[in-house]
Formats: structure tokens, C-alpha cells, sequence
């Protein structure tokens, strides 16, 4: 199915992506079908789930609360030897960042296709998290979408900036329009790229080093494969990889199998959203591979 929706979007092309994105509020019956292939009902959580399915914008790429913020930190301490308490305080910052919360609602507050009130991280903030405790230097990132993970990333990366460990992003997709939701004054230590990543990553990484992919374009083995083995031949030190599938295909166990670097995988637990949660597969290489 995944793949029959990726040539769909292909063939009408990005503006009438947008358009159709723009009334998704209004795709009560898409929305009842999704929630219910989760497992839920409406009167299993009856005020949640029918806000939901009346007006939230989300049909992909759901945006949620994490509940478990103690279980990322413990995995964050455990597999990065960072302290635990650091690791907690780093993941609590975004419910109280200006940029997330009051900047966005007042950027936001007129479009039909988002949240508007505030920014809700779900899954990438476990990126958040890697970046603010590994301070990398270069992350690339595969696939943009509206670019909530591109500001996500940027503003983790500013901060660390203000903390004297400067880092940049590269973002690459292959649909111009995409990433419009980081606003200007975090373009500083942004590059982005137009393509496939088949096409035009091994390119973007020439002569640089990789601290953090994370491979977010269509979840593919073929896809997955290709951006982990270009990474793969720019390494730094400490290098981590991230699926943001939450492991639909082998790829990247294989290749920590094949480069000897170590494979785990963590689950966010929504708050208050009846999306099971996306999860995170996570290779983490050390030294050159």
C-alpha cells in the first residue's frame, strides 16, 4: 500500500499534495479507518478519539506527547554513558521552548493543515535527545515533509550552538516544497538538497563526516539501504544511524551486523493519542567503520 501511495503522490504531483493535505481535517471517514486499524473505537476513549477524527489534520506522520520521557532518558544513559538526570533535563526542554510553543502558535495559528497551538514531538524526540546529549557536528537528514523534524533538529542544534558546540544539517527531499515549517531565523546552519537520496546523497557527503543519519524518506529496504551504506563511508567517530520506520524492514540491523556497530530499538509511548507510537531503530557505530 505504501508503495501504491508513493506513486500517487509522484504522478499528481507536490501542489496538489499540499492541497490535499490542506483539507485533511476535513477526512472524517480516512480518519475514523485509521483509528480503527490501531485497534481503537470511538467509545473506547470517546472525547479523544472523536476530536480526532472531527478535526485533527494529522493522516500521516502523527504528531503526540511522549508519556515514557524516564524510559528515553534511562536508554539514552545506558547505551551513550551520559548522566541520567542531564539526559531527563535535555528531554524535558521542548515543552517549555519558546520556538515550539509561542513562536509556532503565532506562526501557525491561521493554516488549516498543522496544529497550531504547539509542537508535539512524538517520535523525533528521541532525535532531540541524541543531539543534545552527543552534540554532533554534522547531521543529515533524509526526507523533510513539512519539516517539523528539520526544526525539531535546528533548534536542538542552536542550542547546543549557544552552548559552544556549533553543528549544521543537511536535509535533502526530493519535493521543493517541502520543510516549509522552520521559520527563517533557523536557516543559518541549514543546507538542503532537492532529490532522491539515491541520486544525490553520496554526493552531499563528499569529504564530510557523518555523526547522525536518519533515514525518514519512504520506508524501503532499497531506501534504507542505500542512504545507511552512504553514511556508512563517512563516518565520525561516534556515529549514529536512526530508522525512523521503527524497523518495517531488516536494513539497518544488517548493516550494523556487517560494519560491527550495535543495533537497539526504542518505542515512544503516546500520551493521550490512540497511535500506538512509531518507534526508533538505532545503529550505533564507534570508531571508523
Amino acid at each position: 500500500m505504501s508503495d501504491v501511495k508513493t506513486r500517487v503522490k509522484d504522478t499528481v504531483g507536490p501542489k496538489w499534495q499540499a492541497r490535499a493535505r490542506a483539507l485533511s481535517r476535513l477526512r472524517w471517514v480516512a480518519k475514523y479507518r485509521l483509528m480503527r486499524r490501531a485497534g481503537e473505537r470511538l467509545r473506547d476513549h470517546p472525547g479523544r478519539n472523536l476530536a480526532y477524527v472531527l478535526w485533527d489534520p494529522e493522516l500521516e506522520s502523527h504528531t503526540y506527547d511522549v508519556a515514557n520521557l524516564d524510559e528515553l532518558a534511562d536508554f539514552l544513559a545506558a547505551e551513550f554513558d551520559v548522566d541520567r538526570q542531564r539526559a531527563l533535563a535535555y528531554l524535558q526542554e521542548p515543552e517549555s521552548d519558546p520556538v515550539f510553543n509561542e513562536d509556532w502558535h503565532r506562526r501557525m495559528r491561521f493554516r488549516f493543515d498543522v496544529k497550531r497551538r504547539r509542537v508535539e514531538l512524538a517520535n523525533r524526540l528521541i532525535w532531540w535527545g541524541l543531539v543534545r546529549t552527543l552534540r554532533p557536528r554534522f547531521v543529515v537528514e533524509c526526507g523533510m515533509f513539512n519539516g517539523v523534524g528539520s526544526l525539531v533538529l535546528l533548534r536542538a542544534l542552536e542550542r547546543n550552538r549557544e552552548e559552544g558546540s556549533p553543528g549544521e544539517l543537511l536535509s535533502i527531499d526530493s519535493d521543493v516544497t517541502m520543510g516549509w515549517a522552520v521559520p527563517p531565523e533557523l536557516h543559518g546552519d541549514w543546507t538542503k538538497v532537492q532529490g532522491f537520496t539515491s541520486d544525490v546523497l553520496e554526493g552531499a557527503l563528499e569529504g564530510r563526516q557523518v555523526d547522525m543519519l536518519i533515514h525518514d524518506t519512504p520506508h524501503t529496504y532499497e531506501n534504507q539501504v542505500a542512504e545507511f551504506s552512504a553514511a556508512l563511508k563517512h563516518p565520525a567517530e561516534l556515529m549514529v544511524l536512526i530508522d525512523s520506520s521503527g524497523g518495517r524492514t531488516p536494513a539497518l540491523e544488517e548493516q550494523c551486523a556487517e560494519h560491527a556497530g550495535r543495533y537497539r530499538y526504542f518505542r515512544e509511548r503516546p500520551k493521550e493519542h490512540f497511535y500506538p507510537g512509531n518507534g526508533s531503530g538505532i545503529g550505533i557505530f564507534n570508531g571508523r567503520v
